[in-house]
């Protein structure tokens, strides 16, 4: 298992120095960068052959979007081509897409638009695949959103999009607060592509794992590899202070998976 830091660019280098194996950024600051400062980026990373594998945050979008009037499959598809050709040339390897609040279901009426999700998803997949990045789809807990909270559900979505390229995740954050079976791992191995843990029992922070913290890790973990899956684990939590200690106190859980 690849065992990944999650932070912003300016995070890069202290990611690498922890310890970690590769390093999850935000795509939407990937994109907005100005062409010399992403070429001076791609140039850091190759010196410093520490891989971005994942870019997280699919979409600059934070307001409710996917089941309103406003919703075009146009709007956005200028930056997703863009996205994934810098997502290419950076060597990221896996784009997920959760973008809770632009998905979020607004009345009982809302899922009646769900063709707006799916046609939208089945386009970024479709680009990602010719940049040879294949796309997750994450559910979110209901702490984030109100539509695909489950493995299961994610599955259903990913089938109906009808896109090879596109896969699932899973977050013990969701999982866990969403009363979420962690058999749904094994369940849908199948479309498993990438992991992501923290420590899930208070929210809004999301602190790093440690032994220290009470929680039983193991269930999830375990069902992780029951399900076969041996690629990308990412520790998505809040930006530390200090990020080796957190790796290492991290990695006394991980230490059987990785």
């Amino acid at each position: 298992m690849k065992i990944g830091g999650f932070g912003r660019i300016a995070d890069y280098e202290k990611i690498k120095a922890a310890g970690f194996d590769y390093a999850e950024l935000d795509l939407p600051e990937i994109e907005e960068l100005s062409d010399e400062a992403f070429e001076a980026f791609c140039e850091k990373v190759n010196q410093a052959g520490f891989p971005v594998l994942t870019g997280s945050r699919a979409l600059p979008i934070s307001t409710p979007w996917f089941f309103t009037e406003e919703f075009s499959l146009d709007a956005y598809k200028d930056y997703m081509v863009k996205a994934c050709a810098r997502a290419k040339k950076l060597g990221i390897q896996k784009i997920i897409i959760g973008n809770g609040k632009a998905r979020w279901l607004l009345d009982e009426t809302s899922i009646q638009k769900e063709c707006n999700f799916i046609d939208l998803l089945s386009l970024f997949s479709k680009i990602c695949g010719e940049n040879g990045i294949a796309m997750i789809l994450e559910p979110l807990g209901p702490d984030y959103s109100n539509y695909i909270n489950t493995l299961p559900e994610a599955v259903r979505v990913v089938k109906a999009a009808g896109n090879r390229n596109l896969f699932i995740m899973a977050d013990l954050r969701h999982l866990y607060r969403g009363g979420e079976s962690y058999e749904d791992i094994v369940t849908c191995a199948d479309y498993l592509h990438h992991v992501h843990i923290d420590y899930p029992e208070v929210f809004p922070q999301r602190p790093f794992p440690t032994a220290e913290d009470g929680f039983d890790y193991a269930p999830f973990l375990d069902a992780v590899k029951r399900a076969g899956y041996d690629d990308t684990l990412t520790i998505e939590a809040d930006i530390p202070g200090d990020w080796t200690s957190a790796y290492q106190k991290a990695m006394k859980i991980l230490e059987g998976v990785r």
